[in-house]
């Protein structure tokens, strides 16, 4: 019957039920901090690579390719990709969690760093992609028949690859999104 008292044992069991939101300990925050620190160092690793051997790549065909517009889009491609590197260097490298914080200050700067690289993830198409498409525009341009018909299959590679980078930090930014909500239910 609905308004009967509940026994006794089942009113206990349910109020001795662990709180949702139980206070996070501060060894957990900087566990936490110093593995998001470690994984964003090795993505910049990563970046670094790629954009190394990137440089190698294109600066070879600076002297590979006869043609002028090739070379040109070769030496844009560089451009970009010393651009993206900076970029890395600059708006990507991760904070360190300063040991000495109290755990609300620990929380607060956990979840700093994890909005910055959010909205790094979101913003990929202008400071990741964006540097590359003159290059690979005017390259592909330079590598192509003379009358130019097979040229925008010179750029279906790139697009899909683009289209990679993209879809894979939309989903990094929506997982960085859970973080954050999870550490704002923590502080609530």
């Amino acid at each position: 019957m609905p308004n009967e008292p509940l026994p006794d044992d089942i009113l206990n069991v349910w109020q001795d039920q662990p709180l949702e939101n139980t206070p996070m300990p501060l060894e957990e925050i900087h566990r936490r901090a110093r593995q998001f620190e470690k994984r964003i160092q090795r993505r910049n690793l990563r970046e670094y690579i790629a954009g190394g051997a990137g440089l190698v790549i294109f600066t070879a065909y600076l002297f590979i390719f006869p043609n002028p517009v090739a070379r040109t889009g070769s030496a844009l491609i560089i451009a970009g990709a010393l651009c993206v590197m900076f970029q890395i260097y600059k708006r990507a490298t991760p904070g360190t969690l300063p040991a000495d914080l109290t755990l609300a200050a620990s929380l607060q700067f956990h979840r700093h760093e994890l909005v910055r690289q959010r909205d790094l993830l979101r913003s990929v198409w202008l400071w990741y992609i964006g540097p590359f498409v003159p290059g690979i525009v005017v390259f592909g341009m330079g590598v192509s028949p003379p009358h130019g018909a097979a040229s925008w299959w010179n750029a279906v590679p790139f697009l899909c690859i683009f289209g990679g980078v993209m879809w894979a930090n939309h989903r990094a930014a929506r997982g960085l999104d859970r973080r954050i909500a999870e550490l704002d239910n923590l502080e609530s």
